[in-house]
């Protein structure tokens, strides 16, 4: 079996659950083989262009190449996971590896899950991230979605004026309303110096947080650690251990009760093997945010029921849930890109049970959703 052409499909998929005319831009990528097969993997919230011309650079590498040899190719693209050289941009990499993952999974007639060693996990419970200026509203929703893990923005995020007294006000305001029916807490995404968060986390650490992520910048691991041993609110890294040499950086310093990564930051499946070995020594919490795409959810699906430890806390991947505009997707939903919507119901995410990641393209529906301006870009 040979790679032969390579597509790239530049979508813009609307995200209703996060108010009108919101879309996700996504950047789909097609693995088209001889024997007919077709691997499929995307990156969300990504530069599009940046993506395409990155895998336009790789067409010595993935035109002729075998897709059983995943591990081969994906050894070639390492570079642009991590360059001292040069760009580098782990998002683009993944659609390939994604893809990849895809195709042996179709070759072999197997969901990505049972390569990766079997279902550890038959579903997972996920974390609903709420903006603060809707946070109220959406709690509500979520709880009548059977959410029971809420995660809220700092007052910052999405363009926001960042105001820390403001995101000590909605804390309490928010856990006075959820009650005990949610487990709670707060992402901080780097905002913070650290006497802000520590005052953040002292004024907030009757709320019964189960976890303040990422309070401080992805480069301060000293100061990371200083707030760990300084507050009784868990402390998750995130951006700051979101490849292997920060989480290394993150355990060694013991600046985290629990470390988190996304595979399209890390590079895909395969970068995040190598991710979730190392923290599973380490004996923490093990997280997983998203990037926003419907592969990626699902392949991130498939590999954290993989691994027993992620299903011991809930993970960020619930993309789908807004591009669907439900937290039940086994009704009927809205979209019609994908024709096997994957399956959330009661607050849980389950992986596809199809072979490879298990997602059906509906190719008719596709005209629909490209981004405006833009075409698909054959490679081969």
């Amino acid at each position: 079996m040979k790679i032969t052409k390579v597509e790239c499909v530049p979508l813009s998929i609307p995200t209703p659950m996060r108010g009108e005319g919101r879309a996700g831009n996504i950047l789909l990528v097609k693995l088209h083989t001889d024997e007919g097969l077709v691997g499929i993997g995307d990156a969300g919230g990504v530069n599009q262009e940046i993506v395409v011309e990155m895998v336009k650079s790789w067409k010595p590498v993935l035109i002729g190449a075998n897709p059983l040899d995943r591990g081969l190719i994906m050894n070639r693209l390492s570079f642009a996971i991590k360059s001292v050289w040069g760009f580098s941009y782990p998002a683009a990499v993944c659609t390939i590896d994604f893809a990849l993952w895809d195709l042996v999974g179709k070759a072999l007639n197997q969901p990505v899950y049972q390569l990766l060693g079997g279902r550890a996990n038959e579903k997972l419970r996920f974390d609903f991230f709420l903006h603060a200026a809707t946070a109220m509203k959406d709690a509500e929703m979520a709880l009548g979605g059977g959410v029971t893990s809420l995660g809220l923005k700092n007052s910052g995020f999405g363009g926001g004026e960042r105001n820390v007294a403001l995101d000590i006000k909605n804390v309490k305001e928010l856990r006075k309303a959820v009650g005990d029916k949610a487990e709670l807490a707060f992402d901080a995404n780097a905002t913070m110096d650290y006497y802000t968060a520590l005052m953040f986390a002292r004024e907030v650490e009757d709320c019964n947080l189960y976890k303040l992520e990422q309070p401080i910048a992805t480069s301060n691991i000293d100061g990371l650690a200083a707030l760990r041993s300084n507050t009784r609110i868990p402390i998750c890294s995130h951006e700051s251990s979101v490849d292997t040499t920060g989480l290394m950086e993150v355990i060694t310093k013991k600046a985290a009760d629990i470390v988190g990564t996304k595979l399209a930051a890390a590079g895909g499946i395969t970068k995040g093997l190598e991710w979730a070995a190392i923290a599973k020594e380490s004996n923490l919490g093990m997280y997983c945010g998203a990037m926003n795409g419907p592969w990626e959810a699902a392949a991130q699906a498939h590999w954290l029921c993989s691994e027993p430890e992620f299903g011991k806390q809930a993970q960020a991947n619930f993309f789908p849930v807004l591009m669907y505009n439900t937290f039940d997707t086994t009704k009927s939903v809205e979209n019609d890109l994908i024709v096997n919507p994957m399956k959330y119901k009661d607050g849980c995410f389950y992986p596809p049970e199809g072979p490879g990641i298990g997602l059906e393209l509906n190719e008719k529906a596709v005209p629909k959703y490209l981004t405006k301006g833009k075409s698909i870009v054959t490679i081969e």
